[in-house]
């Protein structure tokens, strides 16, 4: 079975959840091509700005605890990765230098086209402060 490449997927965000200081959101992969793909391992995650999109802070973290799989996926089929992010009013405005974001740069599992998805939040500019953390990617279960 042939991995997903950046052209077979639609990406969104789920709803947000978690405590105040931190936020865990599903970002779902849904397999748009008229054929079985599969996904392996993590995404590539960073915030993004303005029209040119440029990264603001560092990319996400891989969450090493988290168990690789692959996940196969037919047309229509959704799977997931959780990100988890901090509020940045948890932080002292000097060192997080707070900036408003778009959304995420997101690259698919060995893929080196991404997709932008849109979720407008607050970020740390700052390098090294607040960065976000990215989940592997999971089998989405049928409702």
């Amino acid at each position: 079975t042939p991995r997903c490449h950046t052209g077979d997927l639609k990406l969104t965000l789920g709803k947000r959840g978690g405590s105040t200081a931190t936020k865990f959101q599903p970002l779902y992969f849904t397999n748009v091509a008229d054929h079985v793909c599969t996904l392996h391992g993590y995404a590539g995650v960073s915030w993004v700005a303005g029209d040119d999109r440029h990264q603001v802070g560092d990319a996400f973290d891989r969450a090493a605890f988290d168990p690789k799989v692959t996940v196969s996926l037919a047309p229509s089929d959704v799977a997931y990765a959780i990100l988890a992010t901090h509020d940045v009013g948890t932080l002292p405005a000097r060192q997080c230098k707070p900036v408003s974001v778009d959304g995420y740069r997101v690259y698919p599992p060995d893929e080196t086209k991404s997709i932008f998805v849109a979720g407008p939040t607050k970020a740390c500019s700052a390098k090294g402060v607040n960065v976000g953390n990215v989940a592997a990617i999971l089998i989405h279960p049928v409702d």
